[in-house]
Parts: C-alpha cells; structure tokens; sequence
C-alpha cells in the first residue's frame, strides 16, 4: 500500500478573476499623441492607436511615415525567422519567393498602399540591411503568414508519386512538425447571446519574439468603401491576426485549421480578407471575397456576424472544398447549441480534413473527428452560460485556460452595439495576468527579446483625438522588432507523427461509414506507423529484431493499451445524453476508440498470420482508399484473404476487449496532461526540502507553460489529506515518508531506499541518477499517481525537466550518466 503521510491538500484549480466591469474609453494623452496631416498614432494600454485615411498611396504615406521605426524592427524580426545565422540572406530569398509567387497578385488599391508604407517609411529613415524599405519588403511583411505556411501547402498538393511502389525500398521525406496553433474564437446570436444580438470575441496565439509587434489597433478610413478597423502589425493592409470590425456592420475574426493545398493562381490572402470588410456589405459577400480565387494558402475557420441583422456564420476554407454554416439557416456545429460558433484550430469538415492531404492512396491517415482540449472548453463553459452570452462572457472565456493557453499575448471581444460605434472591448498581453517570459536559451540567443506583460482591459475605439489634445509633445512610441520561436501545442498527437522515415506497410486512407466504424480506419492509420517501423528494424538487423528495437515497439504499443485503459477508467459516472455531453465526452471516447483499433489490429495479426494479414491490409487499402468503409466489410475480406474465422475472432475479442486488451499499466508518466484541472504537485518534506519545492514550483511552472496555462496547485505533503488525493492524479516530488516499500498497487516494483532506488531489479544509487515512475491512484483508480525521486537534491531539482521531456513509459530511469531509459514495468 502506498504509506505517504499526507493530509488533504486544498484543490485549488486554475479559475480566472471574475472580469471587472466594462472599461469606458479614456482619451489618450496629449503629450503622447503623434499627428501627420490627417492620419495620428497614440499608445493605450499596450496597444498602439493608428489612424490612417484617404487614397490608397495617401494613407499608406501616413502609415509608414507614423510607424517607421517599428517597421524597421518588424522586417529585421522577419528577417532573421528566415535566417537567424545569416538574416540579410535570408531576407533575399524570401523577397524573391514573394516576388515570384505573390507580388502581381495582389490588386492595384493594396499595392499602391503598400508602395505609400514603403515611400512614407523611408523618408523616416526606416532601412532593412542597410537599405531604405521598398515596396517589396512591406509585400513580405504582408505576406509572411502566407510563405509560412506553404511547405505545408506543397505537401498537400499531389505530385503523381502517391500510392505507387517501387523495386527498391526508399524512405519518403519527412513530414514538417505540425504549424503552432495559433488562435481561440467564437461568434454567438439569438438563442446563445443575452439580448439575442452578436458578440463576437478571438484569442491570438503566437511565439513571445514577435509577441510584442501585434499590437497595432489600425483604424482604416478609405476614400472608396468602409472604414475598417483591425488589429495589425506595423506595414499590415491587413489583420492577420485575424480580427474584424467596419462601418459597414460586419464583423469578422478567424482561427487557422490544418493546411490545405497551395492554388498558385489564386490570390493572397491579405489581398481577400481586406477588400472582404473594407466592400462587403453582407455575410454572402465577404464569404464570396474569400472564397473566391483562393490560394489556399494560411488556411482559416471564419466567424462572420452582420450586426445590421444578427446573422451569423461559418466558414471552414480549404482550398478545393469549403464548409458554409449560418444562424439564418440554424445550421449549428455538431454537437454545440443553437446560436453559438467557435473555433480552435481543429478542422471539424471531413471534406476540408480531405483538403489537407495530396492523395488518399498514400500512406493511410486518421481522418476522424477529435475534439481537442480548447473544443470541449468551449462546451463545457456554454452548457453554463448559453442564453447568457455577452462580452463578459467573452473576457471570462479568455481568462479561462486552456482557451488562454501560455502563447496567447491579448484578448478582443465586441458585440453588435460595439461594432457599430466601432468599438471592442481588448486586452493586451497574457490575459491571465502571469507575463510571459523568455526563455534562457530564448535570450542566449536574441539579445533583445523581450518579456511580455499584461495590461489593463481597455476599449479601443475609432474616435479621433479631440483637437485640443493634439497639441501635445509628440514622443517617439516604437520599440525594437523582436523574432518568433514556435511554440506547439502539447495536447494529443498529430497523426502525421510516428514513423515519417519509413517505407509504408501499407496504403490508403479509409473514411469511417458511421462511428462505429472509427476504430478501424483509425486503428488501421496508427497501426500502420508501427508495423512500418517493425519492418525497417528487421532489414536493418537481417531479419531479426534486437533487444533495443523490441524494447522501442513495445513502448508504442504500451501507450495504447495506457490509452485504452485510462480512458476506460475516466468513463463518466453518469452515460452522456445530450449532443453537448456526447461531444464533450467524445475526446475520451476517441482515445479508447483509436486505442481499441490499434490493439485489436495488432491480435488480428498474431491470429491469422504475419504475410497473410500484410497481404490483406495492403490489398484492402489499395480497394478502398477514400472510401466510406465498414468493419463488416473488412472483417469478412480479411477473412476470405486469410480464410480464417475473422468474423467469430473479432466477436470474440470485443467481447473480451478490457480484459484481453488492456492486460497492463492504466496510466504513463503524461497521462495527467489529459486532465490538468484534477492535478496536484505534493512535494516531500522529510528531506531536500527546498530542492523539492523548488522542483515542484518548476513542474508548475513547466506544465503551464507547455500549453494550456493551467496552473497546477503545489502543496506539501503533510498539507494533503486523503478525501482531496482520491479527486485528483497526484504528481510527488521527492521522497515519500514511507522510504523503504514498495510504493502502491501500480508503482512496483520500483523501491526507493535511503539515497538509492531499484527499478525493474536494478538499483541505481549514484546522487546524480534518478527515477520517474506511473501507476494508479491508491485511493482512487480513475486517476494516477506519478512519483519523481532523485537520489540527491541536484538529481530531483532537476528532474522536471527531464520529465517534460520524457518518453511515453511507466518507468523511466535518468541515470547520472546517459540519457533517459524508457521501461515497461516488469
């Protein structure tokens, strides 16, 4: 039994400040008001006001003349994302990247602003490399969100090769790491809002070098067509951010969705998502802006609202196929509510997923829907507040992790009343308060990054200065350009991950007919990923696998069957019942399908045989890659292909599955990342007291920081008693009072002693080594129990760390010398 003498600690999850009462406008102060001709900048709390107006060139001109300075950081911060060894080169290429690709595709009104930001700009004295700024790098500045995303672009766009085999085995290029998620967003009306009219509110999220370039509040006041305001960036004609209001009653913010293939014909983005708020008079006409001549490029989720009617929708664009909902039409997202829409970076349309990949008849995918962490956030807070939705609302949904993850730097919300005296209700910096700051490495390497801090809620506004306050002493506002690191969400697996440098088992991707049917084409992508990898060890090793590569294939299994186990085991008490409670249950619901699929897989094989069931899975992906399949189907031609009893073994398993199937460990050392809200951090107190605290302030600190910016609570272990440790997965840092037994059901047998442990029979007693290791809650088996012990205070103080950075395993041992072992617990 596990004998820890701690008392109940207090469960103190991460919930935001109730948000204050909407802020009025404050003029700016005179003496920080900068004017010239008509156009003016002044800073509000955190934010930069810019005014600019006219013809294209004209206001262009003011924009550049206004914002010189921090343009000048701006393109040296783009410049060297593209090269940090060498920026200047860097710049080159990317300029004859968008030269070729970009420049002469953008319309004649955006290009002539942008040669006025340009021209305006230098005469300030703004320079690039030693240069004066042209109108090409303002085209870049415009464009980057766009060449960002195009590697990706490209590897969704076909070449003819997909889905063909050759002679000689080769190993297909690695996929890139998935694009950091970068925004949350929603748009709610009539039966979801409080007076039955818009709110409509978005989240940015991005990396801390660039952090502090976005907050340019750009108020847009054309000679030809609406004013629009938007949050920008020094040289934007666009958001890009992206977020939306104008004269005209529109309004419209955005969430990025998995890259969909690049159109070289079509048009840039900026160009679209501008001329759609600053001409659109209607939520057809902006959708038809964007969707037409689309290049596909930076692909979005976009929440339109028409506060002229109360309308809104929408739209998920892809690049050959799109997804329109509106209120009008009551068409909702599955598994929400009446007048409510959001967004999170998740592709919810199967066709849209599609649109992500160059071909089906490749290596198979899982192209099954999954609710992320931010999806069932936003459920869970409208199961309380639908009907009663307004900007407060808004301000708490973004003081709310994980909606405000750790690289979120502001929050806007606005309604149909805000839109039309053009006003938002925003926040500048970390919303929940805890600045963000960089990293040492972060700082090693860019001598002038900056922490970002929060700032007050205010309401950003389109009123001009009164007159009389223009005559104050102008101050020079800028600040040094900063550059971005990518931050990626923590939370699930991509399922481009696994074994990207490997020669595919087999091909084709498979669309599930109904759910029913998802632990087949999800099991039969995943499963795949490991057979692959199984196959290039055993060419390497000349048939045969060696203790090390048996070890690795184990540990992948290992974290399906910990999948299936622990999301059998945090099955709700009460079985969902409304669409809500279904979608919201449907991540862990998920986790056990795919989990099933995989392991069910893998038996099937052992059944009918290694070539046959080789054979059988790549004959039936050739058949039916981006078909809607069964598991009938496919259990009665595995069974004529391998003319074995298929059908009976898989009734038989199924019926068997929890036993047969999760024989094992429940949980593994990141399970708790899967529930942070029921996390605690308990720190030993017999000794290392302060190496231990302060160990577990820095898994605090790390945890929130990976993604979701939940703050963990961190408490001593004689503060803990046992009715709050049976709520909860308890993460120990250091040792138990209990020094010489084995630790719990699930922990053993992993002995800690003196200043020394055993694991899987091996002690380790160096003061540098130590041991990080998984089993299930004692009091409570829906929850585990984590324990990190260093055999000295050096050891444990750095063990947050490695634990971060650990492998998926029970047990993983950091030596003093070497890297991490990854066991399975025998």
């Amino acid at each position: 039994m596990l004998r820890l003498t701690i008392s109940t600690f207090a469960l103190v999850l991460c919930l935001p400040i109730a948000p204050a009462a909407e802020p009025s406008p404050q003029p700016p102060d005179p003496r920080t008001v900068v004017r010239f001709g008509p156009a003016y900048k002044y800073p509000q709390d955190g934010w930069t006001v810019l005014h600019i107006e006219g013809e294209p060139y004209d206001r262009g001109y003011q924009h550049g003349y206004l914002m010189a300075t921090e343009l000048s950081g701006y393109l040296s911060s783009l410049a060297a994302q593209q090269s940090s060894t060498s920026p200047a080169d860097g710049w080159k290429l990317t300029r004859t990247l968008v030269g070729a690709n970009f420049l002469r595709k953008i319309g004649p009104e955006y290009l002539e602003e942008m040669k006025g930001t340009a021209d305006g700009a230098a005469a300030q004295g703004a320079t690039i490399h030693g240069r004066p700024v042209d109108v090409l790098d303002i085209v870049c500045a415009n464009v980057s969100a766009e060449y960002d995303t195009l590697e990706s672009a490209l590897n969704a766009v076909p070449t003819g090769l997909e889905g063909k085999t050759w002679p000689k085995r080769s190993a297909p290029k690695a996929m890139p790491k998935p694009a950091p998620e970068h925004c949350s967003a929603f748009v709610a009306t009539g039966p979801a809002t409080k007076d039955g009219k818009i709110v409509m509110g978005h989240i940015t999220m991005w990396t801390l070098y660039s952090t502090n370039f976005y907050n340019v509040w750009l108020d847009v006041k054309p000679a030809k067509g609406h004013r629009v305001l938007m949050q920008s960036f020094p040289g934007g004609i666009w958001s890009a951010m992206d977020y939306y209001l104008a004269s005209s009653g529109m309004m419209m913010t955005e969430t990025t969705i998995r890259q969909t293939r690049f159109n070289p014909d079509g048009i840039p983005l900026a160009d679209r998502a501008r001329r759609a708020m600053q001409y659109g008079n209607s939520i057809d006409d902006v959708v038809k802006t964007l969707v037409e001549k689309n290049n596909g490029l930076y692909a979005n989720e976009w929440l339109i609202g028409d506060a002229n009617t109360d309308e809104i929708a929408v739209l998920e664009l892809g690049t050959s196929a799109y997804k329109l909902r509106r209120s009008s039409k009551k068409e909702w997202i599955p598994g929400g509510m009446p007048g409510f829409y959001w967004g999170c970076n998740n592709t919810k349309d199967l066709k849209v997923r599609l649109d992500t990949y160059a071909s089906l008849d490749d290596r198979p995918r899982d192209v099954s829907w999954r609710p992320s962490d931010r999806d069932q956030a936003w459920l869970t807070l409208l199961k309380e507040h639908h009907g009663k939705v307004d900007v407060n609302f808004g301000k708490l949904a973004f003081t709310t992790p994980p909606l405000a993850a750790h690289s979120s730097l502001d929050a806007k919300v606005t309604s149909s009343a805000l839109v039309k005296e053009l006003k938002s209700v925003a926040l500048f910096g970390p919303p929940l308060g805890l600045a963000w700051r960089p990293t040492f490495d972060q700082r090693t390497k860019y001598s002038d990054i900056r922490t970002l801090v929060s700032n007050d809620w205010t309401v950003l506004t389109g009123e001009a200065p009164k007159m009389s306050d223009l005559n104050g002493t102008a101050v020079d506002l800028a600040g040094k350009g900063d550059k971005a690191e990518a931050t990626v969400e923590a939370d699930g697996d991509d399922d481009e991950g696994g074994t990207p440098n490997t020669t595919a088992a087999w091909t084709g991707t498979l669309l599930p007919k109904t759910d029913a049917d998802i632990w087949l084409t999800a099991g039969f992508a995943q499963y795949e990923r490991i057979v692959a990898l199984e196959t290039a060890m055993k060419e390497k090793g000349k048939g045969k696998l060696s203790k090390a590569s048996q070890d690795q294939l184990d540990l992948m299994l290992f974290r399906y069957r910990t999948d299936y186990r622990s999301a059998l085991a945090a099955k709700p008490e009460a079985e969902p019942k409304t669409p809500t409670e279904i979608e919201i249950d449907r991540a862990r619901w998920h986790k056990k399908t795919v989990a099933y699929g995989v392991l069910t897989l893998a038996a099937l094989r052992a059944f009918v045989g290694e070539t046959a069931f080789l054979d059988a899975m790549a004959s039936y992906g050739r058949r039916n890659a981006g078909k809607e399949v069964t598991v009938d189907d496919f259990v009665s031609f595995v069974g004529r292909a391998t003319n074995k009893d298929v059908v009976k073994f898989v009734r038989d398993w199924e019926a068997k599955a929890e036993t047969l199937a999760a024989n094992g460990a429940t949980f593994h050392v990141h399970s708790f990342f899967e529930d942070l809200t029921h996390t605690v951090i308990a720190y030993g107190t017999t000794n290392d007291i302060a190496a231990n605290k302060e160990a577990a302030g820095e898994l605090q600190r790390m945890i929130r920081e990976r993604w979701s910016n939940v703050t963990v609570p961190v408490v001593a272990d004689r503060d803990v008693t046992h009715g709050q440790l049976k709520s909860n997965h308890v993460l120990f840092v250091g040792r138990p009072v209990a020094t010489v037994e084995t630790y719990g059901p699930g922990l053993g047998p992993m002995i800690v002693h003196g200043r020394a442990f055993t694991a899987n029979g091996t002690t380790y007693a160096h003061p540098g080594s130590a041991v990080l290791v998984a089993g299930e809650n004692p009091n409570n088996p829906r929850y585990s129990y984590v324990l990190l012990v260093g055999n000295g205070a050096d050891a444990t103080w750095h063990g947050p760390e490695k634990w971060m950075n650990a492998p998926v395993a029970d047990l993983v041992v950091f030596p003093a010398a070497g890297g991490a072992k990854a066991l399975i617990r025998k």
